[in-house]
């Protein structure tokens, strides 16, 4: 009974606000979030916290100091229905994704609508809208434009730049400390190997003590580097993962890097691209980038972040060769801590002179050096069944060389592991004497990916390929052998450099053997543009159409892998395919503004992007926006005709949440079906007896929102409605309901 006494005294000092807070929290109720400020969105920081208002719809929001409302918008997406509290100190409150603000805006914003016949708005106030104190209520909490109940609250300075309000505002009980799940290193050009090969590599993290990360193995690097963490913060009351207040990266004890999230510019938000690598789904998957790429200007960042076994220049730190320490820190705004430990070697990997089976006996002859100098442990192992069982062979010493007498079967494969002292360990796959069978060959295949700088290519095959495969790359009549490097048993990779391939039809083709001796050839070919600011290209809609690709803005030049490819998912029912699918694929880093695809193929007819989990999803009409669309992800896309208009189920009269009384306590609520372009948000239309009605489209929900003023006679009434998707396919709607 005392552990548990003591642990509700500590809880509840725990919940109590700092008795020298500037401003008065924005809700009544406990101080739980959701979400944090800064966090990574698509495309975009989170500029404020989330408050979470426990399911609740209509939950008074207060004025956190005396002010006055500067600015209310209303949007179908992105904050919803916002309020704008500019405060007497000169900083803004703003709370979004609000139910309701409450008498007298409600009345002003209802009648502008009404007025302007439109149900979104964006208006800006001088000093003559009514004040506010301290305390009262402004508004009330809502799910306009989100997909869940909460409270989007921020605070921004005098000159509109969202501040941190945890930073310096507010206190939050906090029960837990960010989690470290995985440290990523990324080689910051060809020449920069991890554990041998150039690519991104990512380790998970173990608990190695309280708050206490580390991990299990030394992490082998040679060249230039920078690193990234998967990092999350939880408040601790449910599982909402958050970005930290701030964190670090330190190398031998010297701090290479810190970022801490306080304060950005809108102008800044694009640059998010430039801080995040994403490698899966969830918080898990999301990689904070702990070194400062071209383009940051974020100025709550500090150092460059980049190490170097070459030879520093400018802010880069040069490390000799040998094991060194990091270490990457991570705060949230309560001052919880966590650390995560890990090693680094810098220097080459071993290097494998010699690994092949004698001819005349059985047995094989291995050796390899190190280029450090230092000593090497090598390991010989035989497999009878293609790698999927492995058993040790003897090695003894013959002058500069190892050998090992081997089973008498000529099928066997071969692995040769050497290590040198820091854990760094090369491998060589090798076999026996030929003696595949007359058509049998290995199955195999290859993706392609455009990355930063060009593109990447990843083969895998059903079996272990021993030796030494080529990948080419044939362009313009030539053929161009490209570094590949094993990334698994079974799987290679290689990267193109931009500046290798040609504008236009390219082709990659590798070859190989299995320990038969078995062959295995993929051949693939692809379209490749190089983009550049202000640049634009034809774009095969279908082998007769041809669409415009523009440019505007780039941190090129960019690679774009294009060209009609099979289609991942069935066309839902009302669509027709206008072309073939085709693929627009780039590093989503390296635009500033999105691509401007330029095509006008009719005035129903859309942009559709595939989404995994969710199938084609209508990004753009270009008849209604001008003849061309944004494209801002890379994907699969198709142009499809609409010609169906959305559909109606009959209306509900539903309890709201309460809060002002310009509305009556209930709303009507009717739902559409649409399944193809999806619902044109600004043509909706409602008149209940003749009268024009505000009439807001919730997405999230599928359905349209009337809500019915106060004045309104009781009694029944008829309803009037029309919508139109963004194919221009329009739908009327008669009804009758009772008002209250």
């Amino acid at each position: 009974m005392r552990i548990t006494a003591i642990i509700s005294i500590l809880m509840c000092l725990a919940a109590r606000p700092a008795a020298a807070e500037e401003y008065l929290w924005p809700m009544h109720g406990e101080r739980r979030l959701s979400s944090s400020f800064s966090e990574y969105r698509d495309g975009h920081y989170h500029a404020g916290i989330d408050i979470r208002s426990q399911g609740g719809i209509g939950l008074p929001c207060l004025a956190v100091s005396d002010g006055r409302v500067s600015r209310v918008r209303i949007s179908p997406s992105g904050y919803g229905k916002a309020l704008y509290l500019k405060l007497s100190d000169g900083r803004t409150a703003v709370y979004a994704h609000l139910d309701r603000f409450g008498d007298p805006v409600d009345s002003i914003m209802w009648h502008y609508r009404v007025d302007k016949k439109t149900s979104w708005c964006d208006l800006t106030f001088n000093d003559d809208m009514p004040a506010w104190s301290v305390g009262d209520t402004v508004c009330y909490s809502g799910d306009t434009g989100t997909s869940a109940p909460h409270l989007h609250f921020e605070l921004r300075d005098s000159m509109e730049r969202p501040l941190n309000p945890l930073e310096f505002a507010y206190t939050v009980p906090d029960l837990s400390a960010p989690m470290i799940s995985g440290i990523e290193v990324v080689p910051l050009d060809a020449e920069s190997l991890v554990e041998g090969a150039p690519f991104p590599a990512r380790f998970l993290t173990r608990v190695s003590g309280n708050n206490s990360y580390t991990l299990q193995d030394t992490i082998h690097l040679e060249g230039r580097f920078g690193f990234g963490v998967s990092v999350f913060d939880e408040q601790g009351y449910g599982r909402y993962p958050m970005a930290p207040l701030s964190i670090s990266l330190t190398v031998d004890g010297d701090t290479l890097y810190s970022m801490r999230n306080s304060l950005f510019s809108y102008d800044q938000s694009g640059e998010i691209a430039l801080e995040f690598d994403i490698a899966g789904s969830g918080p898990g998957g999301r990689y904070t980038l702990l070194y400062r790429k071209e383009g940051n200007t974020r100025g709550d960042r500090s150092g460059r972040g980049v190490i170097s076994s070459r030879g520093g220049a400018g802010e880069e730190v040069r490390l000799a060769g040998g094991i060194h320490v990091g270490e990457i820190t991570a705060f949230d705004a309560s001052g919880n801590e966590s650390r995560a430990l890990f090693y680094i070697s810098i220097g080459g990997l071993p290097v494998i002179t010699e690994a092949r089976r004698l001819d005349a006996a059985d047995e094989v002859v291995v050796s390899a050096r190190d280029r450090d100098g230092m000593e090497l442990k090598g390991r010989l192992f035989e497999s009878m069944d293609g790698g999927a069982a492995w058993s040790e062979v003897r090695l003894e010493k013959a002058g500069k060389y190892y050998t090992g007498a081997v089973t008498d079967t000529s099928p066997a494969l071969y692995r040769y592991e050497v290590a040198d002292a820091y854990g760094a360990v090369s491998t060589a796959y090798f076999s026996g004497v030929e003696v595949c069978g007359g058509g049998e060959e290995v199955f195999g295949e290859m993706a392609l990916r455009a990355v930063p700088g060009g593109i990447r290519a990843d083969i895998a095959t059903d079996r272990i390929l021993p030796g030494d495969p080529v990948l080419a790359l044939i362009a313009a009549g030539k053929a161009d052998t490209l570094a590949l490097y094993r990334t698994g048993p079974k799987n290679f990779s290689a990267m193109v450099a931009g500046g290798r391939l040609k504008d236009g039809s390219n082709l990659l083709h590798f070859r190989g053997r299995d320990g038969m001796s078995c062959p295995v050839e993929i051949a693939r070919a692809f379209e490749a543009r190089i983009m550049s600011s202000g640049g634009e290209t034809e774009i095969a809609v279908d082998d007769s159409i041809r669409a415009v690709l523009e440019a505007p803005s780039v941190r090129g030049p960019v690679t774009l892998i294009t060209g009609n490819v099979a289609s991942p998912g069935a066309i839902p029912a009302g669509l027709k395919s206008f072309g073939q699918p085709f693929i627009l694929d780039f590093a989503g880093e390296a635009i500033k503004r999105p691509f401007n695809l330029r095509f006008d193929p009719g005035r129903k007819t859309g942009l559709f992007r595939w989404e995994e989990g969710s199938g084609w999803r209508c990004i753009s009409v270009p008849a209604m926006e001008g003849g061309s669309s944004r494209v801002s992800r890379p994907g699969i896309h198709i142009f499809m005709t609409d010609g169906e208009p959305p559909a109606f189920a009959s209306p509900a009269l539903l309890k709201g949440a309460g809060g002002g009384t310009f509305f009556k306590p209930v709303f009507c609520s009717l739902k559409v079906t649409e399944e193809g372009s999806g619902i044109d948000p600004w043509s909706a239309e409602a008149f209940i007896n003749g009268r024009r009605m505000v009439c807001e489209w919730d997405g999230f929900r599928g359905r349209l929102v009337i809500p019915i003023p106060g004045f309104m006679e009781p009694g029944r009434a008829g309803l009037h409605v029309e919508v139109s998707d963004r194919a221009g396919n329009r739908t009327v709607g008669e009804f009758g309901f009772m008002i209250q």
